[in-house]
């Protein structure tokens, strides 16, 4: 893992206990997503990818 990624994961930790804190738990719910996805990056990705648009543009 890069010195820029753990930084970015030490910033989404802290983010996600102050939002915890605040009583924001839609917050703390998408940095735990963010978080999960930051220590998988080693392995396949099986979800949707909507990067693109959802196909549906006509």
């Amino acid at each position: 893992m890069s010195d820029e990624v753990k930084e970015l994961r030490r910033r989404l930790i802290n983010d996600c206990i102050n939002s915890q804190k605040e009583g924001d738990m839609q917050m703390a719910d998408g940095i735990k997503v963010a978080l999960f996805e930051i220590d998988h990056l080693n392995q396949p990705y099986f979800g949707n990818d909507y990067s693109q648009g959802d196909g549906d543009d006509d």
